[in-house]
């Protein structure tokens, strides 16, 4: 008999365990071990059942398995722990834009053909102005509806209009984008498509979603640190600390003096990130012993 599960939408279905298994295997699980676990998870639950609390056992056994697989599994959770103001979440997405190449303006007041915008990111690549919302949702599994992508469009035309009047932009294409960590519902989508409106979110586009684009360049934030507190994480966003890369990339007394941290929470957390990150530059997958 099917196990039946509760989706984060109400919706009651039955469970599609290689969902799960190809889910376990992106997070660095070989096959034969990602079917282990999820017969595992399916022997621990009972109906009814949400699909949150399949996932949960998930990474529990798979942080048994690896660290590192454990820690990549929790990126959508990391990502939701940016909250919960959207201004942190603003600053990550500007870092990830970054390493892909873009110029990037965090916050900036824009003027528009009818009135003044702040606008979330303002990101310039290739002869493109990317002007562009984003949209941080402490429950990562609600969809994005399409009155969200009406409003974005809306203030981004306002401005696009205003910056195709000026001469300092003529020679620019400019694109507007939506971004969010949850996923968008059809109906955004379908509009989004129709109006030019450029949309990043999990798990799209296909195979180039936020995730994918995390995972390509190692861009985790520092949230995703199973060793940090959730008052250590706010404190480090408060000092512009939101990428694991940059505390690896500072000595420990740099990181300890940057951080705002205590000397030893932030010790611990500077070798944790430290440690995690060898093992991801080594393609180490399983648990040291001993």
């Amino acid at each position: 008999m099917a196990l039946s599960v509760t989706k984060s939408s109400g919706r009651v279905e039955d469970f599609d365990i290689r969902k799960l298994i190809n889910s376990l295997v992106r997070s660095g699980a070989p096959e034969d071990v990602a079917s282990e676990i999820a017969g595992k998870v399916l022997t621990n639950v009972t109906a009814p059942v949400h699909t949150k609390h399949i996932y949960r056992v998930a990474r529990r056994l798979l942080r048994q398995y690896s660290r590192v697989s454990g820690m990549r599994y929790s990126i959508k959770q990391a990502i939701v722990a940016l909250g919960p103001t959207g201004f942190p979440f603003e600053k990550y997405i500007g870092r990830v834009l970054s390493a892909y190449g873009y110029t990037v303006e965090v916050n900036r007041m824009t003027k528009g053909y009818c009135v003044t915008h702040e606008v979330d990111i303002l990101a310039a690549k290739d002869n493109r102005i990317c002007i562009i919302e984003c949209k941080h949702h402490a429950n990562g599994d609600k969809p994005e509806d399409i009155k969200i992508a009406l409003y974005v469009n809306s203030r981004i035309n306002d401005i696009k209009k205003a910056m195709e009047l000026s001469p300092e932009y003529n020679s620019f294409l400019h694109e507007g984008w939506l971004v969010t960590n949850t996923r968008c519902s059809t109906d955004a989508l379908k509009y989004a498509e129709c109006v030019g409106l450029k949309i990043l979110s999990w798990k799209y586009p296909e195979h180039e979603g936020l995730e994918t684009m995390i995972e390509r360049k190692r861009l985790y934030p520092v949230t995703i640190l199973p060793a940090a507190t959730k008052s250590a994480m706010t404190t480090l966003t408060q000092n512009n600390i939101i990428m694991m890369e940059e505390i690896v990339g500072m000595d420990e007394n740099t990181f300890i003096n940057k951080s705002g941290l205590d000397r030893n929470s932030a010790v611990l957390i500077k070798r944790e990130a430290d440690d995690i990150w060898v093992r991801l530059s080594n393609g180490t997958n399983h648990n040291s012993k001993g």
